[in-house]
């Protein structure tokens, strides 16, 4: 039976409203490109990583370092990796955007390493960041700056990076509004977030100016409402190491 004018008009709406849905919703605001995508290759190839988690380039007292979450190697690791080294592991290190993959952040060295902390730890999530000294820079993504002043309750806070089912494409700007802060943590009030977080871990959360305030790592649950709350690590742990390993 021959499509009618009002059957082509009611299939081309319900097409565009089936593709409405299913675009994310990300927040209006824009920051220039800061995201990075990791790369690991290990010393036993079958355990390669062309693009997992988040990450991003900081900037501190005129050094550039590479920094992305500590529990990705909880997550991706050979089994006889127990302890934060790349000692026999790990061959290389680099961080490129996912949308622009020629563009090769290679690091050098993790500077954090320490042979004595074991990996399944809970601790990993306490201070989770790796950091990595940079060999090579070939991007064009702008390094951070920490933010050194307090967060407001309320205050509008953003995460910069893509989730685990983006295969492309510029970086994702995701909104929350900052909540308090439990120790290190940073507890979020979700505004316009993902349907699924996965595949953010190590991402950049940075101010409405573009400060950076902490890293992407899970979720906390506040004592006193038993409400779970996504909470990234505050940068704080980070800054204390730079200050402490920085180039004389």
């Amino acid at each position: 039976m021959p499509f009618t004018n009002k059957d082509i008009y009611l299939f081309i709406l319900l097409l565009v409203t089936t593709c409405g849905y299913a675009q994310e919703k990300v927040s209006k605001e824009s920051f220039a490109d800061i995201a990075l995508t990791n790369k690991i290759d290990f010393v036993d190839s079958k355990y390669d990583q062309s693009r997992f988690g988040c990450g991003f380039l900081i900037k501190y007292k005129g050094d550039e370092f590479a920094v992305t979450a500590k529990h990705l190697l909880k997550i991706i690791k050979p089994d006889k990796m127990k302890t934060l080294t790349f000692e026999n592991f790990i061959e290389n290190w680099s961080l490129y955007p996912l949308d622009k993959k020629e563009q090769l952040v290679i690091t050098d060295r993790l500077l954090n390493e320490n042979k004595s902390e074991a990996l399944n730890n809970q601790s990993t999530y306490s201070e989770d960041w790796l950091v990595f000294s940079v060999k090579t820079n070939l991007s064009k993504v702008k390094p951070l700056e920490v933010r050194t002043t307090p967060l407001a309750v309320g205050e509008k806070v953003y995460v910069i990076g893509w989730t685990r089912k983006m295969e492309n494409g510029g970086q994702r700007v995701y909104e929350f509004e900052y909540y308090k802060s439990i120790g290190n943590r940073l507890l979020l009030k979700n505004v316009i977030v993902p349907e699924k977080f996965g595949g953010l871990s190590g991402a950049p959360v940075i101010d409405q100016r573009g400060f950076v305030i902490g890293i992407v790592s899970g979720a906390t649950t506040e004592p006193e409402t038993n409400e779970k709350y996504f909470s990234p690590c505050a940068i704080n742990g980070l800054v204390a190491f730079m200050e402490n390993n920085k180039k004389e």
